[in-house]
């Protein structure tokens, strides 16, 4: 929905004046800095080309997400032909659907009355002007929202077009299947009439590092043109091999990449024909699509998949959502992949903080209940057993020296991961020691794994039952099992003491524990609140006491401020050592799972609906409370697993226990920088006619106008979502706030005449990074809005007052005559 503003302020005579002439002396120095020439465009694009990836797709195996976008996620088609971005930030889509415009947030498809019903390639020029080559209706160029058509009643042999380039003069080439077209400067077209190519079925073009444009024809044919004229014509049957996807080398001037009619891919040197051909081996690759040079790669494109030449060794990209028939790639504004796919539709490939590890290793997905790590190996435990990762992946095997119980009973297996197979795993905890302690569900028991030996304790080595959920170590080394039944404490490699109904533990189903102040040990219980117990005895907290909930899922220490944390089933509470609880109101989520803080301060909750991130001092101050939120749709690849255990290292990777498998994230690496982004108002509308910035990026709006309607964009193409402030200074005295996906265009009705400023203000949650845009909005005045108009009227008012005033005194004269008259007659 459009929020609708009235803009009725009412603005005296004099102070309209200084208005005026304060605008005019602004706009006056600011012709003079302004430079007039918008040329040059074209050095923008040229760094733009050299912009370097955002993600490295060939040495990273994480760090970076693939979307991929049909007509099943918003993108109206389920194919693609083409992708292009100009400069203000739109990414442009062509399709047999037509014409698609992305501005990171909604696909729009262009109205196809126009005569562009179907796109088969598309061009930037060194105007940032839009080509666009259709498959049945010629060529045309948009600028400045306004479209210009050539086809075959303009001149052109062909309507179906295939490639557009410009060369170094702007002159425009258009290839289609009868010939090449084109179109100058002052935008006349004209056929190129050599013989050898006046009606020749064009397959490319593309620009060569030696300014020479490189075409080759649909049946294998090679060209070479310059200045509008055709250099060189090599027919197929002098280079028998040359096939299909010429691209000339653009670090190399003559020489070309190619791919042979025998399908393979060649490296060779162009003169009167191929020579010196050196082979490169890009196997499984066939069929190439389309060849780009980005980041100093080679990536080339094919009917089964996308590979890159970098250095000379060839990388095939696998792990890709897109594989079939992918015909084109670009990098965006902000160092981002882009791909096409006549079948599949585009794909995009981001940053993201967030890894998949079931994903990376081509796991099936299953829960995770807790993961930590040990030695630079992962341990994760699941409903159905062990998993155990190190760098190069999951571990088949992990032998064991030594697996008896506490009582000296072998367990009879000699690998840890056998010995846990199928075995539901709670919670796995590293002490001091660097001993791992795995807390079984009704199967094994508890398990102290000390580098390569296992020690069982069970019913029989004197635990309350054999279902275990957690396990934390005390300060004096002890450790501490919260169990079905109660509370037991390991001491010197044996069950040292029991807690349980009979010592004043009501509610023995136990959730979590940590040691408290003075070597007490806290219970959270399902049910009955926070038991504290101690050589006193055994205390209870529960709602009654203050406790959000009687539900107390985790309980966690911070040594910084001396606290402990407490996440319960409806609330995130904290305690002091006096064991005051105080409930962290105004948190925006109740149903979490655990929290871990950064060096920075930042506190991020695990929830069942992703991830929050918020300022610790911020939950202790118990005010408002700013989040970032992350969720799938931020790259997450999966939500905490309910009361589960994740593991933090000292380095800040978070590895998340997943409800379908482990999410790596480092919380130490700051997420968003807005500052990067674009930000613009690339037109506006006065009473629904679109206008565009002038000379000096603002607008001018006519006096007449009754509804300015003002369309802002923020292109982010990454995961993120930035919160975005708005104003229109010189009409609204506040801004409004929202989330960059909640961004719709505004109207502004009953504008005065005067110069206005739309503000936008983007930032982070977080408020790590922020950034500006202002864009200066003249609504030209109305004759009753003029300096003269008010001379005018101040004139004629005064004169008005003259008159009544000499009226109002010649009567009151005549009628002090008068009586005067008649008393002089008595």
């Amino acid at each position: 929905m459009r929020r609708r503003q009235y803009g009725d302020r009412k603005i005296g005579g004099l102070q309209l004046i200084w208005y005026g002439w304060l605008t005019f002396l602004w706009l006056g120095l600011l012709l003079l800095w302004v430079p007039w020439n918008t040329g040059g465009r074209g050095v923008l694009f040229a760094e733009a080309a050299e912009q370097k990836i955002s993600v490295d797709l060939i040495h990273q195996t994480e760090g970076y997400s693939a979307v991929l976008y049909d007509n099943t996620n918003g993108l109206p088609t389920s194919e693609a032909n083409a992708i292009a971005e100009t400069s203000e930030g739109f990414i442009w889509i062509g399709s047999y659907a037509g014409l698609i415009r992305y501005d990171g947030n909604t696909f729009e498809r262009l109205d196809s009355t126009g005569g562009i019903s179907s796109v088969k390639c598309l061009y930037v020029d060194s105007k940032d002007r839009l080509w666009i080559g259709t498959n049945d209706n010629g060529v045309a160029v948009m600028e400045r929202g306004k479209i210009r058509m050539w086809g075959k009643l303009d001149g052109m042999k062909s309507s179906h077009t295939r490639a557009i380039i410009e060369d170094q003069e702007g002159m425009i080439y258009v290839a289609t299947t009868c010939g090449i077209a084109t179109i100058d400067t002052q935008y006349h077209l004209r056929m190129m009439e050599e013989e050898a190519i006046s009606e020749a079925n064009m397959r490319d073009l593309r620009m060569g590092a030696d300014g020479i444009i490189y075409g080759q024809t649909n049946f294998g044919d090679i060209l070479r043109i310059q200045n509008g004229k055709l250099l060189q014509y090599h027919p197929i049957s002098e280079n028998p091999l040359c096939g299909a996807s010429l691209f000339p080398d653009p670090s190399a001037p003559g020489k070309v990449y190619f791919e042979g009619t025998d399908y393979k891919f060649y490296h060779a040197v162009m003169s009167d024909t191929l020579t010196d051909l050196e082979p490169i081996d890009i196997q499984p690759l066939t069929f190439i699509q389309k060849v780009e040079y980005i980041d100093n790669k080679l990536w080339i494109c094919a009917s089964n998949g996308i590979g890159v030449l970098e250095d000379g060794k060839f990388h095939l990209l696998e792990n890709l959502p897109m594989t079939d028939s992918v015909g084109g790639v670009m990098v965006d504004y902000l160092g981002n992949l882009w791909f096409t796919s006549t079948r599949q539709g585009v794909m995009k490939i981001v940053p993201n903080q967030f890894a998949d590890l079931f994903g990376r290793y081509h796991l099936p997905p299953s829960v995770v209940n807790t993961t930590c790590m040990s030695e630079d190996q992962l341990f994760v435990g699941t409903d159905e057993g062990l998993l155990v990762f190190d760098e190069k992946g999951p571990v088949k095997r992990m032998p064991l020296k030594k697996a008896e119980t506490a009582s000296g009973k072998p367990l009879g297996s000699k690998d840890l991961i056998k010995l846990l197979k199928e075995c539901r795993i709670r919670s796995i905890i590293l002490d001091s020691q660097g001993r791992v302690w795995i807390s079984t569900w009704r199967m094994i028991g508890l398990l102290c794994y000390d580098h390569g030996s296992v020690v069982a304790y069970s019913e029989q080595e004197g635990l309350l039952s054999w279902s275990l959920r957690a396990v934390a170590e005390q300060a004096d080394g002890s450790m501490l099992v919260a169990v079905t039944g109660g509370l037991n404490v390991i001491r010197d490699g044996r069950v040292a003491e029991s807690y349980s109904e009979a010592e004043g533990i009501s509610n023995t189903e136990s959730l979590c524990v940590e040691e408290g102040w003075n070597g007490d040990m806290l219970l959270g219980s399902n049910g009955d609140g926070l038991y504290i117990i101690n050589d006193v005895g055994v205390r209870n907290l529960n709602v009654e006491d203050g406790l959000p909930s009687d539900i107390v899922m985790r309980l966690k220490r911070d040594p910084k401020r001396d606290l402990i944390w407490m996440v319960t089933s409806s609330a995130i509470a904290y305690m002091t050592p006096d064991y005051q609880v105080t409930t962290v109101k105004k948190f925006p989520y109740t149903n979490n799972f655990d929290l871990f803080e950064n060096s920075s301060g930042d506190m991020w909750v695990l929830s069942s609906n992703g991830i929050y991130v918020t300022s610790t001092e911020e939950m202790l101050a118990n005010q408002e409370i700013r989040t970032v939120y992350y969720s799938i749709a931020n790259g997450l690849p999966c939500i905490t697993t309910a009361n589960s255990y994740s593991a933090l290292t000292p380095e800040g990777d978070l590895y998340i226990a997943g409800g379908t498998g482990v999410c790596k994230v480092n919380i130490e690496q700051p997420f968003e920088n807005v500052e990067a982004l674009k930000a613009v108002v690339p037109y506006v509308e006065a009473d629904d006619k679109r206008i565009y910035p002038g000379p000096d990026g603002g607008f001018t709006i006519p006096e007449e106008t009754q509804k300015l309607t003002v369309p802002s964009f923020v292109f982010n193409y990454a995961l993120s979502d930035p919160q975005v402030n708005y104003q229109l200074e010189g009409l609204e005295k506040r801004s409004m706030t929202v989330n960059r996906s909640e961004m719709v265009p505004i109207d502004y009705t009953n504008l005065r005449g005067g110069t206005y400023y739309y503000v936008m203000k983007l930032k982070d949650a977080m408020g790590k990074s922020s950034k500006e845009v202002s864009v200066k909005i003249v609504k030209e005045k109305a004759f009753y809005e003029q300096l003269w108009f008010y001379l005018i009227v101040g004139v004629v008012l005064l004169v008005v007052i003259v008159v009544i005033v000499r009226f109002y005194v010649g009567r009151k004269t005549r009628t002090l005559e008068k009586k005067q008259k008649e008393t002089m007659a008595l």
